[in-house]
């Protein structure tokens, strides 16, 4: 049975206010790396010989914590579809269109080949060359592994993306069932292989900051907080839509309390990790790993390793428990804009301490600048793109339930 919607609901415009103040955000961004460029946020450097630039860590602060919410998108619309779920349907159209962001992201992660010099120790052939353990990780870290991985994840992210949304806009016109069916198989491709690239691409980008240090949980501990953030970025997005009068009760405060329920069990998540993973390193005690954590307690660091917890866990966590507040957008949107916050901090806590010594809060400034350039180019190009299609999968077998969905 087709579902009658609303058309003035789902027909999303672009209007001119939002589109000049996303714009204004990006030239935010530009802003903070010109100005880190040029002597904003230059603390004492931890290697000699190199490092010297920290637009460039600015940079990847931006361009890392994008590409997380980006793939969290994909990874959304995957588990609606494996699962079979019928509350995500009304909400699917967004994170189907953030898949589409993934060229633009794999262009911004080419641009740091240019700037690969002043981030990683293992671009230096002298400082490999007395490293017997740089070495070892040669045939891994280096520019030509480095430069593949990305153009071939890039590709291999944006042809799951597409997918996912050819399939669903084309099902808004004919109704047929099989690209349902074909996406839940196409579902259990992506976990997989996203749950293995994203991994690679956290040790790559991240973890390779500091190539003498490792650990195995490196790689669910990025996905955990990159997730945490891409529901809350769901949140906003929806909230964005209902505050310009569409979806209307399409997406109700059931889905508003779901997608809230979701954002609590992986504030848990991202804890248990966290701890997990400083807890082995601390009981060990092995010096090959516990000077990750030595470079983030000393040099002024330690404030901030000492707030992440609260920030980032207590806050939305406390927060989150209440029934009421994961029911009412208005509330939770504010504590999504919180975690969002909190995910760009720790992410400048995990690049900036394996190239400077000091804390600077110069450097943290332009970072966060980084970061709402490239959150502007994000809503941006989403935003454009929404206007194609509309915003919920009309076409969808499992609509009316979701139309229908309450708690």
């Amino acid at each position: 049975m087709e579902v009658k919607v609303e058309q003035n609901l789902i027909n999303f415009k672009l209007d001119s206010k939002t589109r000049n103040a996303l714009v204004g955000m990006i030239l935010v961004g530009l802003a903070s790396i010109g100005l880190a460029a040029f002597g904003l946020g230059h603390p004492e450097l931890r290697h000699e010989g190199g490092h010297s630039n920290p637009a460039w860590s600015a940079y990847l602060v931006g361009v890392f914590f994008i590409l997380g919410i980006t793939l969290a998108g994909i990874f959304f619309t995957s588990l609606a579809h494996i699962t079979g779920a019928h509350w995500p349907v009304t909400l699917r159209r967004i994170s189907e269109t953030y898949g589409l962001f993934v060229p633009v992201a794999a262009v911004l992660l080419l641009v740091l080949i240019v700037g690969a010099h002043d981030l990683y120790e293992w671009t230096h052939t002298e400082a490999v060359e007395a490293d017997k353990l740089l070495k070892h990780k040669k045939p891994l870290l280096n520019i030509g592994f480095f430069s593949g991985m990305v153009v071939v994840l890039g590709a291999a992210w944006s042809a799951f993306g597409y997918l996912f949304y050819k399939r669903s806009v084309t099902q808004d016109s004919d109704k047929d069932v099989k690209h349902t069916q074909f996406s839940a198989k196409l579902a259990g491709g992506y976990i997989i292989f996203f749950a293995l690239s994203f991994s690679l691409v956290s040790i790559m980008l991240v973890m390779s900051l500091t190539p003498h240090w490792f650990s195995t949980m490196f790689g669910v501990y990025c996905f955990a907080g990159a997730y945490q953030a891409g529901l809350s970025s769901f949140i906003i997005m929806a909230y964005y839509l209902k505050k310009k009068g569409f979806l209307g009760n399409l997406v109700n405060e059931n889905h508003i309390h779901d997608l809230g329920k979701f954002l609590l069990g992986f504030t848990v998540f991202w804890a248990y990790v966290g701890f997990s993973q400083f807890m082995l390193i601390w009981y060990a005690a092995i010096p090959e790993e516990t000077f990750f954590y030595e470079q983030r307690l000393t040099g002024g660091w330690e404030y901030l390793t000492l707030a992440l917890p609260a920030i980032k866990f207590a806050v939305p966590f406390l927060l989150l428990l209440n029934r009421p507040n994961k029911r009412d957008i208005d509330f939770l949107v504010k504590v999504a804009l919180w975690v969002i916050f909190t995910q760009a901090t720790e992410i400048f806590w995990l690049v900036y301490p394996a190239n400077f010594v000091d804390f600077s809060f110069g450097g943290y400034l332009v970072s966060l600048g980084s970061v709402v350039g490239v959150i502007g180019l994000f809503g941006l190009v989403v935003l454009k793109r929404l206007e194609k299609a509309p915003l919920i999968p009309v076409g969808d077998p499992r609509l009316e339930e979701a139309l229908h969905h309450h708690q």
